[in-house]
Order: C-alpha cells, then sequence, then structure tokens
C-alpha cells in the first residue's frame, strides 16, 4: 500500500542526502526511567548491536540463556541498520547468570546487571540519537536555519514510514484482515493494529498542518504537557493558555482512533469529518475494542546540536518515546534510505 504524501510544516525541503548509507550513520540510545540495582531475578543486558533485528536478537539472548523467549523483554524495537544501544531483561528466577560469554557477530555487551523487575515494552523515556546524511546537496545556510527552527519551534509528530512496514505492508495485511480476506497470527494483531491507529493519527495531524493549527490552540483542543502524555480539555482558553501552547510548554493533540471511553465534545466533532473517509479503519478499531487515546501534534528535538562532517551534516538530538526520527528529517531534506549489508 503507497503511504500518502503527509505534508511538511515548515516549507519545502532545503536539500537531499543519503541516509544509513553505513550503520554508524544512524546511531541510536535508549534513555531508560530506571538503572539495574543489582539484585534481583531479572538479568538486565545492556547491548551496542550493530546491523542487528531487535527481535531476533532477543531469540539469541534467550538461548544462551537457557530460557524461553518469552522470558526476555525489552522497552522498544530499535533500527536494524544502524548501531543502536538498548537494554534487554532476561528472567532467571533461582538460575545464575549464564556461564558462556554472549559471542555474536555485530553485538557487544555493555554491562550485565540484575534488577528486581523485568524491562517492558514502552518502559521507555526516549532516545538519543547521531545522524549523519552523506552526500549532501544544497545549501548550508539554509539547512542552519531550517534546523533553528526545528529545535525552537517543534516540527509534526507523524509517525515515520518504519511504523506502516516496507512499502507500507503491514497496511496491506491489516486491511486484508479486517476485511476478512487474511490471517495475522496473534503475536502479529498488535503490530497491525498500531498501524492502523497510526495512519489515521497521521492523516488527522496533515489536516492540521494544512490550515496551519498543528502547533497552535484551537477551543476543544486536547492539551497535552511536554513532558509524558498526561494533559486536559481546553474548551475556553484562558491567556494563560494560549501563552504556553505558544511557547511549547502545552501541545494540541489528535485522536489515536477507536472505542470512544471519553468524549471530548468540540474535538470529536471536529475529527469526525476529517476521518469520515477512513470509516473502515475506525470501524474495525472499535469492533476489535481498541480504545481511543491521544498523542501529541507536536513535538521538539531537545540538546539539538548541528555539526558538519566534512561537507556531510551531522544531527544530535534527543527524542521522546514514540516520536520518529524519520518524521524529524523529512522536515529537513530529502532523503534516500540505502541499507548497507
Amino acid at each position: 500500500m503507497e503511504l500518502p504524501q503527509w505534508p511538511r510544516a515548515w516549507g519545502d525541503v532545503v536539500g537531499s542526502g543519503r541516509l544509513k548509507a553505513e550503520p554508524a550513520d544512524f546511531y541510536v540510545e535508549e534513555a531508560l526511567p530506571e538503572t539495574a540495582s543489582g539484585e534481583g531475578e531479572h538479568l538486565w543486558v545492556t547491548l551496542e548491536k550493530t546491523g542487528q533485528n531487535t527481535a531476533w536478537l532477543g531469540k539469541q539472548l534467550a538461548r544462551w540463556a537457557g530460557i524461553p523467549p518469552r522470558d526476555v523483554s525489552y522497552a522498544g524495537l530499535k533500527d536494524r541498520h544502524a548501531v543502536t544501544r538498548q537494554t534487554f531483561s532476561l528472567h532467571l528466577p533461582g538460575k545464575p547468570d549464564p556461564s558462556e560469554p554472549l559471542i555474536m557477530d555485530g553485538v557487544r555487551v555493555l554491562s550485565l546487571k540484575r534488577h528486581g523487575r523485568k524491562l517492558r515494552t514502552g518502559q521507555l523515556i526516549g532516545n538519543h540519537f547521531v545522524i549523519r546524511l552523506r552526500d549532501w546537496q544544497g545549501d548550508a545556510n539554509a539547512l542552519a536555519h531550517r534546523w533553528q527552527i526545528l529545535v525552537d519551534q517543534g516540527f509534526p509528530n507523524y509517525f515515520g514510514p518504519q511504523r506502516f512496514g516496507d512499502q507500507g505492508q503491514n497496511l496491506s495485511r491489516a486491511l486484508a484482515w479486517i476485511r476478512g480476506e487474511g490471517r495475522l497470527p496473534r503475536g502479529q494483531q498488535g503490530i497491525h493494529v498500531s498501524a492502523m491507529r497510526s495512519l489515521l493519527f497521521n492523516h488527522l495531524l496533515a489536516e492540521r498542518v494544512q490550515q496551519g493549527t498543528w502547533n497552535q490552540l484551537l477551543p476543544g483542543d486536547f492539551l497535552q504537557f511536554k513532558e509524558g502524555k498526561r494533559g486536559f480539555e481546553c474548551l475556553e482558553p484562558t491567556e494563560s493558555e494560549w501563552s504556553r501552547v505558544a511557547s511549547g510548554q502545552l501541545s494540541p493533540s489528535a485522536s489515536l482512533p477507536g472505542e470512544q471511553t471519553e468524549i471530548f465534545s468540540l474535538l470529536d466533532e471536529r475529527e469526525a469529518p476529517m476521518l469520515a473517509q477512513q470509516s473502515e479503519w475506525t470501524q474495525a478499531l472499535i469492533r476489535l475494542r481498541i480504545q481511543r487515546s491521544l498523542r501529541k501534534l507536536r513535538v521538539y528535538p531537545e540538546q539539538g546540536q548541528l555539526d558538519w562532517q566534512g561537507t556531510n551534516p551531522q544531527f544530535r538530538f534527543f527524542l521522546p518515546a514514540g516520536s520518529y526520527a524519520t518524521a524529524l528529517l523529512r522536515e529537513l531534506s530529502d532523503w534516500r534510505e540505502e541499507e548497507s549489508q
């Protein structure tokens, strides 16, 4: 399924380059809300991996420790064609640490430490990125100016293309599944439901980008704080709320559609016509009893820094969990991803 070309917020791109020409061009390090204490029945294994798939690596760790794959967990998936640092937890109640060293191509062990709790999916503050674009073609001053705009004013919080699978395959399979034309193993249904909701959210966000209101407060918006997912419905904005949205302390949100357990009158009224042509997806989510939630329309790259490696730009920044570096990059440049072997 071909993905739509979501509108950009800050105008045309200012250049082009190659992404992931080498794994080291895309470095990711996750930030967790806690560190291992040194005691407990869970072994937290922190690794640096190059060119390895997270789920596949989890299975190899299970084999190394002699435990079922279900006893290995991690906070989230990381890019395969990259250099990434992430932590896995292995449930070893009453068992010693594995006696054999962990030796795998493209994997370096950074630490092995016990903890009293398992690492759960989504237990993530965010990710630190260092990304280089090779063979850059464009105006360096224009790039620096656009980068500063993104750091100061944020960018649309689109789900990245990796959410939808290679060439939108997750959406194609999801559509066949909800139409009764194909089956999905129970273990794969979650990722396809997520792809459906992400598509609908991107559609809602794209409408706000087109209107120029993705970073503005509209009466009835659900506002979320810059940190975390907490927020509140804003029916009659005050001067303070206008100011806090303008400064980035609060951001408007849009729905991740599903069964509505809570009604937001003005927001629901505004989103309904935007989703009218997507009814097959929305009705399927309701049948599946997926509850509606909300996601910020805007996100900021924190600790943002632009360096130059010769003629190639290199970006350093931190994004909160759930936000995509590719959504930031598309506001800067056209890029083609060339996954190295």
